[in-house]
C-alpha cells in the first residue's frame, strides 16, 4: 500500500471534490488494513484520521447504520491516540486533539440523531459540551435532535435554557471570512442561519416549551437581527468612505495630456 498519510491526503481530496463512492472506498480499504496491522505511533495517528474521513464520508452518503459502526471504532482509536498524546507532555496537541474529539463526538451524535435514537445521541452532545462547554454548535445539535426525533421540544426546557445562556455569553454577532455568525470566545463560529432555525423552534408555543421561554428566544432573535443590521451598515459605510477616498486620489488633470501639449 501507498504511504498511508498520503493515502487519508487524497481521500479528503475525494470528499472535497463529490467524489464519495472512491473516497469511502479508499477509506475502508485504510481503516480495515491499519486496524488489522501492526502499528506504531505514526500510524496509530494515521488510523485515527482514516477512520475519522470514514465516518464522514459515510455520514455524507446517508449510510447511518456503518457510519455508527465505524464511528464507535474510531472512539477506540481515538481513545490511544489521546493516551499518547497526554503521556508525551504536548499541551499544545493534545488541545488538538480534543478539540478534534468535540467534532467526531458532534457528528457522531447527529449520526444518532438519523437513526432516531434520542438517547445516544444526547449522550455524545453531552460528551462534547462537557470537554468544550462554549461549543454552540453541540448545544444547537442537542436540540436539534430531540426536534427532528420528537417533533417537539418538550423535556428540553433545560437545553434550551443552556443555549439561550450561552448566547448571552457570546461577544455578539461577527462576520468572519465573508460568514455572519456567533461563538463563545475563541469557540467555532456558527452561522446565523443555523442559530436562528434552532431559536424559531425554541420561540414556536406549539412545540412544548413555557411561554417564559419562546419570550427569550424572541428576545434573542431580535438582538441578532439587530446586531446583523449594524454590521452590514457599518460595512456599507465603510465601503463608501473607502470609495470616497480612492475617488480623492484620482487625479483632477490628465497629466500626460498636460505635458504632451
Amino acid at each position: 500500500m501507498d504511504d498511508p498519510a498520503k493515502v487519508v491526503v487524497q481521500i479528503r481530496s475525494y470528499i472535497e471534490e463529490g467524489r464519495y463512492e472512491i473516497a469511502e472506498v479508499m477509506a475502508q480499504e485504510l481503516s480495515t488494513h491499519l486496524l488489522h496491522s501492526k502499528r506504531d505511533i505514526h500510524l496509530d495517528t494515521v488510523l485515527v484520521s482514516a477512520l475519522r474521513e470514514w465516518v464522514r464520508v459515510l455520514h455524507i452518503r446517508g449510510q447511518y447504520s456503518e457510519a455508527n459502526s465505524a464511528a464507535r471504532r474510531l472512539a477506540k482509536a481515538r481513545k490511544v491516540r489521546i493516551k499518547q498524546v497526554a503521556t508525551s507532555g504536548d499541551e499544545d496537541s493534545l488541545i488538538a486533539e480534543k478539540t478534534l474529539e468535540v467534532e467526531d463526538l458532534i457528528l457522531h451524535g447527529r449520526i444518532e440523531s438519523e437513526r432516531s435514537r434520542l438517547r445516544s445521541s444526547i449522550s455524545l452532545f453531552n460528551r462534547a459540551i462537557r470537554i468544550d462547554g462554549d461549543h454552540l454548535e453541540a448545544r444547537l445539535s442537542k436540540i436539534g435532535s430531540r426536534w427532528r426525533i420528537r417533533g417537539s421540544l418538550k423535556g428540553g426546557k433545560r437545553d434550551a435554557v443552556q443555549l439561550l445562556n450561552a448566547l448571552d455569553r457570546s461577544s455578539g454577532v461577527e462576520r468572519i471570512s465573508g460568514i455572519m455568525g456567533m461563538r463563545n470566545g475563541a469557540g467555532s463560529l456558527v452561522s446565523l442561519d443555523r442559530i436562528k432555525s434552532i431559536l424559531n423552534g425554541i420561540a414556536d408555543p406549539s412545540l412544548g416549551l413555557k411561554s417564559v421561554i419562546n419570550e427569550r428566544a424572541k428576545s434573542c432573535l431580535v438582538r441578532i437581527e439587530t446586531e446583523s443590521t449594524q454590521i452590514e451598515a457599518g460595512e456599507r459605510e465603510a465601503d463608501a468612505r473607502l470609495a470616497a477616498a480612492i475617488d480623492s486620489l484620482q487625479p483632477s488633470m490628465d497629466y500626460h495630456s498636460y505635458s504632451s501639449s
